[in-house]
């Protein structure tokens, strides 16, 4: 799964769309640019289901975190050893999508290890994430085959994208400001 569309990446860097030789590569980039755009904004953007083991050894067990966020759904939660399943409906487990803190509202308490399995990334994509990513992309096609795209390594266009070894990036400024900061780290 990508942030961007095939059709949208070629597009971008200038690819007739029914030029068809660079589409496996430019679905790589597609796929590549996802996972760095959610290492920056250290959050799942494109939807799909994450297994985390959630170790709670708190007095409560009435609050836990899920790690990958935003969520869009808690699917189950189970003790590893299978004793306990929880209901995982919105009035006995309430999750805060944007921050993943999980709150017992009732029945058992989260207590030793358990396997929650849940939904996470955006259900509908922002528009600044497709953007950015997009001149990420671009940035990366043009400093690998050159603004043309044939394979001639002229590089981008602007002194911002100079390459320099001491200052390697894979997300140029201009991409950052479509992207905004990253999420704040939880600890």
């Amino acid at each position: 799964m990508s942030i961007v569309t095939l059709d949208d990446a070629k597009k971008q860097i200038n690819i007739p769309a029914d030029a068809t030789e660079f589409d496996d590569e430019v679905q790589a980039y597609c796929d590549g640019i996802t996972a760095v755009i959610e290492d920056y904004k250290r959050e799942v953007i494109e939807p799909r289901t994450i297994r985390e083991d959630i170790e709670h050894a708190g007095r409560s067990g009435r609050c836990f975190r899920l790690w990958s966020v935003p969520v869009i759904s808690l699917t189950s939660l189970t003790s590893v050893t299978g004793s306990t399943v929880w209901d995982v409906s919105p009035t006995v487990l309430r999750v805060n999508s944007n921050t993943g803190l999980v709150r017992v509202l009732s029945g058992p308490a989260v207590r030793g290890l358990a396997e929650a399995v849940y939904q996470a990334g955006y259900q509908t994509i922002p528009d600044n994430y497709r953007r950015g990513a997009l001149v990420a992309l671009q940035h990366n096609w043009e400093t690998r085959r050159g603004a043309a795209g044939g394979g001639v390594r002229n590089g981008v266009v602007g002194p911002e994208e100079v390459y320099d070894p001491r200052w390697s990036y894979s997300i140029p400024r201009k991409a950052l400001e479509w992207l905004g900061a990253p999420r704040p780290v939880v600890g």
